[in-house]
């Protein structure tokens, strides 16, 4: 059986949606907002795009792309394709995988596994589908045991939650002008609620946040099967919920 016989739909099939999925580790001694990172090492990256857990096994590079560009993401064969930057403390990867809308919740799985295997590090990431309604996914892990998940529609109020945003708060050392200035309620909905402003402040507290000027590698990768159902259900396929693109 080929590679290709994993998947129902071919290479050139057109990919539904669009949406974003980045997830970082940062490890001890924290570079800090205001830090200065070390160069990319291509090495390195091919080493963690191999062990990540979405990945069965590493192709080949297929380039290097500046860390603030977006990977080719338009036809089934972008799916199997992983970018990954590896600055010193900080490691970031960027894989569809991280997202799901059928039951699954891999960026919560993934975060897991990193800071299972790296104990020391914050874990932070975000994922985003876009429907007519956008799902979201948001994860924080800070070494010293706090945890925080959600995910969820948009604009509803039945998310999958895992935490508490005031032990985050409390973690990180986020100030109330720091809220304010992000406009996060630390009371509201969680499909209301300011996610990704919460997941820059809790980023920018360990390490910067300018992404220009960072270089990162940009693998094609080998999916396993269940991968591989789970990417075509989500980005080509209808989730769970909708009917004839329209929300539930």
């Amino acid at each position: 059986m080929s590679y290709d016989d994993l998947w129902e739909y071919p290479p050139d099939a057109d990919i539904a949606r669009h949406g974003e999925f980045r997830l970082t580790v940062v490890e001890r001694p924290f570079p800090q907002g205001d830090g200065e990172l070390p160069a990319h090492d291509p090495a390195r990256a091919r080493e963690f795009a191999a062990s990540f857990g979405t990945v069965d096994a590493v192709v080949e590079e297929s380039g290097r792309i500046e860390a603030v560009e977006r990977m080719p993401f338009a036809t089934r064969a972008d799916l199997d394709l992983v970018g990954v930057g590896c600055w010193g403390a900080v490691t970031e990867v960027n894989d569809p995988a991280l997202v799901a809308t059928g039951g699954a919740l891999p960026l919560a799985e993934q975060a897991q596994a990193l800071a299972a295997r790296f104990p020391g590090a914050v874990v932070i990431g975000s994922a985003r589908i876009d429907h007519p309604v956008a799902y979201r996914a948001h994860v924080i892990h800070h070494p010293d045991g706090v945890r925080l998940f959600a995910a969820g529609w948009s604009g509803e109020g039945d998310w999958d939650r895992e935490g508490r945003v005031r032990d985050v708060v409390e973690a990180f050392g986020i100030g109330p002008g720091d809220l304010a200035r992000k406009s996060i309620e630390l009371d509201d909905e969680p499909g209301d609620f300011a996610w990704d402003g919460l997941v820059r402040l809790a980023l920018g507290r360990t390490a910067p946040l300018p992404r220009a000027g960072r270089t990162l590698s940009v693998f094609r990768v080998r999916r396993t099967e269940a991968i591989a159902g789970d990417l075509e259900d989500t980005w080509i396929g209808e989730p769970d919920g909708f009917e004839d693109g329209g929300a539930f």
